[in-house]
């Protein structure tokens, strides 16, 4: 469960990350963020992780993840909205995403998430709350430190 959990939230910033570079750039502030998730799936605790967003690595989260496609796609100045349809190896995750841009440091996101393992469908409700932390980012940030191979 924690993998289907960690894969959950990866997506769910890769799919911020791909609105936001509908707009050809990072719309806040460069630099590390802190993610703050939480979900209605029972016996999870809330989730913090540290992402590294950039107009660089909006980009290449748009371009480098074959697995994920987006739909609907709606982009204004005070937020985004989506559908988001993930064919992973393992599972399958589909949902709706709307984001909230509430200044230059700080966004929320709420997702609509159905999650299919080995046949069986859980849906659950995802708010993630990102709040900038600093211009500098951490080499151990989550969409820095895995390196995936397509």
């Amino acid at each position: 469960m924690v993998f289907l959990k960690s894969a959950l939230l990866g997506v769910m910033v890769v799919m911020a990350t791909v609105v936001c570079s509908a707009q050809q750039r990072f719309p806040l502030r460069s630099g590390e963020w802190a993610a703050t998730v939480s979900s209605t799936t029972a016996g999870q605790e809330p989730t913090v992780l540290l992402y590294c967003f950039n107009d660089e690595l909006w980009t290449k989260a748009l371009t480098q993840d074959p697995l994920c496609t987006v739909t609907q796609l709606s982009v204004t100045s005070s937020g985004a909205s989506y559908h988001m349809d993930c064919q992973m190896k393992v599972f399958q995750m589909k949902g709706n995403i709307e984001m909230s841009f509430d200044g230059m440091e700080h966004m929320t996101a709420k997702g609509l998430i159905d999650l299919t393992l080995n046949g069986k469908t859980t849906s659950s409700v995802t708010h993630s709350d990102y709040r900038w932390k600093a211009a500098s980012c951490n080499p151990n940030d989550m969409n820095l430190r895995s390196k995936r191979t397509n």
